[in-house]
């Protein structure tokens, strides 16, 4: 399912006094890591136009985890926890839904075999040393005006040296 309407689901099942204090949350800027969204933005927005506003001011994974804190700082631990579950669902759901690879060509045959010949005679060679592993090149994340990097997931066999830097 998608995060707008995971997003409006869960606004849906807010009453409107619940509703109007999750504005105000979002108004007030009750995260250290998101700006406050704009009061003019929000003073005639409904449910729906409110996750529109969420998901363009923020991105839609964070707006997820946007509406999970806000939740949990109205005191509906439920609701965040079953919005957190659903997100993280649906994001796997979204990276696992690769589309399946070409179906495998028939074996072709071999061609017959060729008549034996003698290899020239010649020096023994060296096998040549085994090359050095290379690096693949660091991953960068960038968040523009208003964009926010939460938690990002690293994903390989491996890690080594593992550096994050923030720069304000």
């Amino acid at each position: 399912m998608s995060v707008p309407l995971l997003l409006l689901e869960t606004l849906d099942d807010l009453t409107l006094k619940d509703f109007k204090r999750f504005q105000w949350l979002l108004e007030n800027g009750v995260l250290d890591c998101c700006k406050p969204v704009a009061r003019s933005r929000l003073e005639d927005a409904d449910r729906p136009g409110t996750v529109g506003v969420m998901t363009r001011d923020y991105g839609e994974g964070t707006a997820a985890n946007v509406a999970v804190e806000i939740l949990k700082k109205m005191g509906h631990n439920g609701t965040a926890q079953k919005l957190q579950k659903r997100h993280a669902a649906a994001a796997s759901t979204s990276t696992s839904d690769a589309p399946a690879a070409p179906p495998a060509a028939a074996p072709v045959a071999p061609p017959p075999p060729a008549a034996p010949v003698a290899p020239p005679a010649a020096a023994p060679v060296a096998p040549p040393p085994p090359a050095a592993p290379v690096a693949p090149p660091p991953a960068t994340m960038i968040a523009t005006e208003r964009g926010v990097i939460i938690a990002p997931s690293v994903t390989c066999g491996t890690i080594g040296t593992f550096n994050i830097t923030f720069n304000k």
